[in-house]
């Protein structure tokens, strides 16, 4: 029997039975989102989300610039990391079969001062970054990082954080025996310290 015809909608039985939650974490932190711009294969245009915790010290790098300065992409290794394909598409360990994970990050990249409203002060933080797995061949790609960082007025702590990468994905066709180069795009937001305080402009990572 359809359900339709019922006047019931299949998608709000869905909804209710297994609601879509993304994952969060109870620390300050940065929420992933993956996905790769396949034109052939819609599935893994499906986005892969991954929320990371990070400490006091993760945030050093990110301070307010009072001038431009350069920052190490490394330094940022613990959420860039997370920027990688769906599943079908990881590299995986023909022995264990784990999946590589990213065992680097590289990347020279530019935090400068981007103006303030007043009570909000801006920076921008982009360059390129390459992600190499710990796999055998060497295996990497890379991709253009563009970040807006929020600051208080007068502190240097950073208040919010938003971002997208944009890079290439190579992947090797057994079949046709050559590598597509799959568009593959990622976005940042940062997590809430604490959903009970007063405004975003007033919460500090």
């Amino acid at each position: 029997m359809q359900l339709a015809l019922l006047g019931i909608d299949p998608a709000e039985i869905r909804e209710k039975k297994h609601p879509l939650v993304l994952p969060d974490v109870k620390e300050p932190g940065i929420r992933v989102f993956v996905q790769l711009l396949d034109d052939r294969m819609r599935a893994y245009r499906a986005p892969v989300v991954e929320a990371v915790a990070l400490g006091k010290a993760d945030w050093k790098a990110l301070e307010y610039p009072r001038k431009k300065r350069n920052v190490d992409a490394g330094d940022l290794k613990k959420w860039l990391s997370q920027v990688y394909p769906p599943g079908v598409m990881e590299r995986t360990s023909q022995q264990t079969k784990k999946v590589y994970q990213i065992s680097k990050v590289e990347g020279n990249l530019t935090l400068a001062p981007a103006g303030s409203n007043g009570k909000t002060r801006y920076a921008l933080l982009s360059g390129r970054v390459k992600l190499t797995d710990e796999g055998p061949g060497d295996f990497s790609y890379e991709g253009k990082l563009d970040i807006v960082l929020t600051y208080g007025s007068t502190q240097t702590k950073v208040v919010s954080l938003k971002g997208v990468f944009d890079g290439i994905y190579p992947r090797y066709s057994r079949v046709q025996e050559r590598v597509r180069k799959i568009p593959l795009r990622a976005a940042f937001e940062s997590l809430p310290v604490d959903d009970a305080e007063p405004s975003s402009t007033e919460r500090r990572l």
